[in-house]
């Protein structure tokens, strides 16, 4: 026979998921954290590399496969300790997924795009992902991370290559650092 729940045990389980699911939104912060600095690094060695007159400048961009591998073993870990997978978690993934997608897609075809109007198209993409991850995760700062790389993408449209590696760098800088550190600062809360 099923033991009847308190109303004191009901609300107990209720806030005991609640903390758990605002633990777990926090540490999604810890991705933000990585591909920001990843891409933060890569963009300025980019710009300075180039402006250096260095031969191959975009050698600064082989830190993303480390990013990727550094990112992949901290999901792993994150989803082998997750006792429950919330639609929260299936949204980001799948949004997380189709961003990686288009992103290679661009990227593996940017010699026949062009780098001038690749890049724009990934600060757009950045802008994308953040703000529809602010919109699941109803995290404000992700929002308006998003709206600024979507600024960034835009003027970037309009700049010189040089440029745009800054405001990619700007972009990410206020898109995914930034709020980065505010949503794993809320992981405790």
């Amino acid at each position: 026979m099923e033991k009847q729940l308190t109303q004191k045990e009901s609300l107990e389980i209720i806030h005991a998921m609640v903390q758990q699911s605002r633990q777990r939104v926090g540490e999604n912060g810890v991705f933000y954290l990585l591909w920001g600095y990843a891409v933060l690094i890569a963009a300025v060695a980019h710009y300075i590399l180039l402006q250096s007159g260095y031969e191959n400048p975009w050698m600064s961009w082989l830190l993303m496969p480390v990013a990727g591998v550094l990112s992949g073993i901290i999901g792993y870990r994150k989803g082998k300790n997750a006792r429950v997978h919330t639609h929260v978690d299936t949204a980001m993934a799948y949004l997380w997924g189709a961003f990686t997608v288009v992103l290679i897609t661009v990227l593996t075809f940017s010699g026949h795009i062009g780098f001038t109007g690749s890049y724009p198209v990934v600060i757009l993409l950045y802008g994308l992902g953040t703000f529809v991850s602010g919109g699941i995760l109803r995290f404000k700062p992700l929002i308006f991370g998003g709206i600024i790389c979507w600024i960034g993408g835009i003027i970037a449209i309009l700049s010189p290559f040089d440029m745009q590696l800054l405001l990619m760098a700007g972009a990410i800088f206020c898109g995914y650092i930034v709020p980065g550190h505010l949503l794993y600062a809320h992981r405790n809360d």
